[in-house]
């Protein structure tokens, strides 16, 4: 059986292709659901199963699943690896989410608007990252779980033109598992 979950909230809703040799049956909806036989007969016709049901058959699985990981954001001045007051007052929270969750996979991802060149941006978003880092670990994280990267201006949060400054994508991303 192969049943669609919702997906978290604000994420973009997704669907599934359940093929076999004899057919394919597509589930487009959250609660959609397909039971497929044996290899040589088609997947059956679509259903909807409610979530009593989908707890009820899934529910020692979907509770082994780890947690969404938590994703934190902190932003930057006009060409500035600097941490601003608003971006130091969140590491503790970074921190205190680390240590709630006994982290040991940490992703810090450093980002950049596009008022430089793309060489130049990669290395102020790698810049900005290892700043962040700098700081959890100041705070106690092991640098050995951080996993420090720059996207520079290839990741932008609010697309714009080469040359345009953008404050909101001059930010560090930090996702922690």
């Amino acid at each position: 059986m192969f049943v669609l979950l919702p997906d978290p909230p604000g994420e973009l809703a997704g669907e599934i292709a359940v093929s076999n040799a004899a057919g394919t049956q597509e589930l487009r909806q959250p609660g959609q659901a397909v039971r497929v036989e044996s290899p040589d007969r088609a997947p059956g016709v679509a259903f909807e199963m409610d979530r009593a049901e989908v707890q009820r058959v899934f529910g020692e699985a979907l509770a082994a699943q780890p947690p969404e990981p938590v994703r934190l954001v902190v932003y930057f001045r006009l060409g500035s690896d600097e941490l601003t007051p608003q971006a130091r007052a969140a590491i503790p929270d970074m921190v205190r989410a680390i240590r709630d969750r006994a982290s040991r996979d940490v992703s810090v991802l450093g980002h950049t608007d596009t008022l430089a060149g793309p060489q130049r941006n990669y290395q102020l978003g790698l810049l900005r990252a290892r700043r962040v880092a700098a700081a959890l670990a100041s705070m106690g994280v092991d640098r050995a779980i951080l996993d420090v990267r720059s996207h520079g201006e290839s990741d932008l949060a609010v697309p714009t033109a080469d040359g345009v400054p953008e404050s909101r994508n001059r930010r560090v991303e930090v996702t922690i598992r």
